[in-house]
């Protein structure tokens, strides 16, 4: 066997072959675990992730504001899963309605390392709140003092500006406020309304049968805008009948009160020609208003006691007297 000196070591054939083998693999390996020209390990590999939150009333449960918690990122791409797209750090989107929509968030480091998440968000509306009753002060038409004079069943219910008070009386087991034949008595009262909502107005009536003129008492009962106030006015909801003025606020002068666009409801109603109470009721729509004003009075005149009074507001009640033995206004929610 031919033998080769190496660093004065004999060394054969075989040996040669083998250490040839086992350079090769080695080196092989090596290369591999090897980086590229001008490269280093990425350490700190970005991860995307985000919350989200939605708006809780009707007109804002399309608004999703978004909460980046990505980790080791430099820039951001959303996808909200609508067709919009952003960069921005922690985006709003306003979406189109109702709906599923998934959104994606990709992540990029300073590395060009990528990183995505993905969450379906499910968008519905929220249903309308109920509307509340409004606040009525004395809707029942009981005895109680005012802020001057004594007490009356139309405590918190005058504006003599636009009528005689209503008077006491008694009937239907309670107190009850009447309308006199041939008087141009009233009530009014301003309160709260939610805008654009329904309301049912129920008032238990009586007419008195003993006509003895020609022409029946009529009960008419108008709904006013708050926006129909006279300029700079804001109304004020009292608690307290002896709070509430009785003249020199709200609606001044029955001309405004009969102006067709400050009237949001309007109906007069008919003597049934018995003397029993009947609960009538309206129905009205508060329109864009957050405040109304409620006007009843009797209507009908055949010759008014006090040609005076008559010639001040220009109504005044029929022959037979009107007794109203409540108010009562609520919401309809349906």
């Amino acid at each position: 066997m031919r033998k080769i000196v190496l660093n004065n070591r004999l060394i054969s054939k075989t040996n040669i072959a083998m250490l040839l083998v086992f350079a090769m693999v080695f080196s092989c390996d090596f290369i591999d675990e090897l980086p590229e020209a001008n490269s280093r390990v990425d350490e700190t590999p970005p991860t995307a992730f985000f919350t989200f939150s939605t708006g809780v009333e009707i007109e804002t449960f399309t608004e999703v504001l978004f909460a980046n918690q990505s980790d080791n990122a430099t820039s951001y791409s959303w996808d909200f899963g609508d067709g919009n797209t952003s960069t921005e750090v922690d985006p709003l989107n306003i979406y189109p309605g109702e709906g599923s929509f998934t959104v994606t968030l990709t992540v990029t480091d300073a590395l060009n390392q990528v990183s995505s998440y993905s969450e379906v968000i499910e968008l519905i509306e929220p249903e309308a709140p109920a509307v509340p009753d409004p606040v009525l002060l004395n809707p029942d038409f009981d005895r109680l003092p005012k802020s001057s004079g004594s007490d009356c069943t139309c405590s918190g219910w005058i504006n003599t500006d636009v009528g005689e008070q209503g008077e006491s009386s008694s009937g239907n087991g309670s107190d009850v406020l009447k309308f006199d034949n041939a008087e141009p008595d009233h009530v009014y009262q301003e309160f709260e309304v939610t805008p654009n909502a329904n309301y049912r107005m129920e008032i238990p009536v009586l007419f008195q049968s003993d006509q003895t003129g020609d022409l029946p008492s009529q009960l008419e009962v108008r709904v006013l805008s708050g926006q129909g106030y006279v300029d700079g006015y804001t109304p004020v909801y009292f608690t307290d009948t002896t709070e509430i003025p009785q003249v020199g606020f709200g609606y001044t002068s029955v001309a405004q009160i009969e102006e067709a666009g400050n009237n949001l409801f309007v109906e007069a109603v008919d003597n049934p020609g018995d003397s029993e109470y009947r609960t009538f009721t309206f129905i009205f729509n508060s329109g864009a208003n957050t405040s109304v004003a409620l006007f009843i009075r009797g209507i009908g005149n055949s010759g008014p006691e006090d040609p005076a009074d008559f010639a001040r507001y220009g109504y005044a009640s029929g022959d037979e007297e009107i007794r109203a033995d409540a108010v009562i206004i609520t919401a309809i929610n349906e």
